[in-house]
């Protein structure tokens, strides 16, 4: 008797299959580098998490930049998605600066971010795997502030002043994930976040106000 899971299977394509394959891969590509960094990064490993074969890894992912890359992608598209949905969900009466300090820390002091600046770093004699690597930062997080621009924009800011708010706001979180690499204080790094919400908070409603 064939199961309904069974059945399933038997319904999918063989494109529906190969999509699953590289999702699967590309996550124990993922886990990987949590576990290991980008040193410790082996791909026979990742075939044996993902419990697929090597040859099968190596029709998807003929090379470890592909594999890598492939990781990145999904995981700032998967954050870029979580900021996207942040967004949506934001009311009228919601503080917009405070939900920006919010997204910029989730996404600046996680642990996956920790890991692309490592494998930033580790990838600097590698031009290939370096230029693959900015080129999906650059159109993940542009497609983040670019959302983020426009509500600002749609409550009332200028674009001048909304650049300004999400540069505040991003690149002192930013530079908070930097000092995270040899120092981290729970303590100070909450205050500095908070004098950051404010500082923000200040310039957004003052801008606000000026606007007739």
């Amino acid at each position: 008797m064939i199961t309904v899971p069974e059945r399933e299977k038997q319904r999918k394509t063989h494109a529906e299959r190969s999509q699953e394959t590289q999702e699967r891969i590309t996550l124990a590509a993922i886990e990987i580098l949590r576990k290991h960094g980008y040193a410790g990064f082996r791909v026979a490993d990742v075939a044996a998490e993902a419990g697929v074969s090597r040859g099968a890894q190596s029709h998807h992912f003929p090379s470890k930049i592909h594999l890598i890359l492939a990781a990145f992608s999904m995981l700032f598209g998967r954050m870029a998605e979580s900021s996207r949905e942040r967004i949506a969900n934001i009311k009228p009466g919601d503080d917009v600066v405070r939900a920006m300090v919010s997204d910029a820390s989730d996404f600046f002091l996680s642990q996956d971010f920790s890991m692309s600046l490592d494998m930033l770093a580790s990838a600097k004699h590698d031009p290939d795997l370096q230029g693959g690597i900015g080129a999906i930062a650059k159109k993940t997080r542009s497609y983040v502030e670019d959302m983020w621009i426009g509500l600002l924009l749609s409550r009332g800011l200028s674009r001048i002043d909304s650049e300004d708010v999400l540069w505040l706001i991003f690149s002192a979180i930013r530079g908070l994930s930097v000092r995270m690499v040899w120092q981290f204080d729970e303590q100070r790094f909450s205050r500095l976040i908070e004098i950051t919400y404010k500082a923000a908070k200040d310039i957004y409603e003052a801008k606000r106000n000026s606007i007739p």
